[in-house]
């Protein structure tokens, strides 16, 4: 088996809503299952909730809500992961939230801090797009 040659990378996407961060909070701390691609378990809404990520038998990833300031920012901590395929462990990573008011409208951005294996740079920037530019941009806009 090839010995896997892990990287750190910060990848950030930002999207704008017209939707005041007290809404847009609510969604990101509540309605994560509306909006993540994989299958999600468990609680999300406070520090310290643990929730699990699945896609199928292949991709397992535990979370930890480890900081949270209302209206402002979530922080998750993947603290157990796996993806089978090729046995990639991602824990210790960050997945950031951070809501900017912006008039009546606000910003949110996302940003993974964690370690990707060297060759997935673009995978992770098109992962980062599809759940924040497409998913939740549009849960947020349409409620689906």
């Amino acid at each position: 088996m090839k010995t896997q040659n892990y990287t750190t990378a910060n990848c950030s996407v930002t999207i704008e809503v017209p939707k005041s961060p007290d809404d847009v909070f609510g969604h990101l701390t509540n309605d994560v299952s509306k909006f993540w691609p994989e299958e999600f378990e468990g609680k999300s809404a406070k520090i310290d909730d643990e929730f699990t990520f699945t896609t199928g038998d292949s991709h397992y990833s535990k979370n930890k809500v480890v900081e949270l300031i209302p209206n402002k920012k979530v922080v998750w901590l993947v603290t157990e992961s796996i993806r089978k395929t090729d046995n990639f462990d991602w824990t210790g990573t960050k997945m950031i939230f951070e809501l900017i008011p912006n008039g009546n409208k606000t910003l949110l951005q996302f940003t993974y801090d964690g370690v990707i294996l060297e060759n997935e740079y673009d995978r992770l920037v098109q992962i980062c797009d599809m759940v924040i530019k497409e998913n939740l941009y549009k849960f947020l806009m349409n409620g689906k």
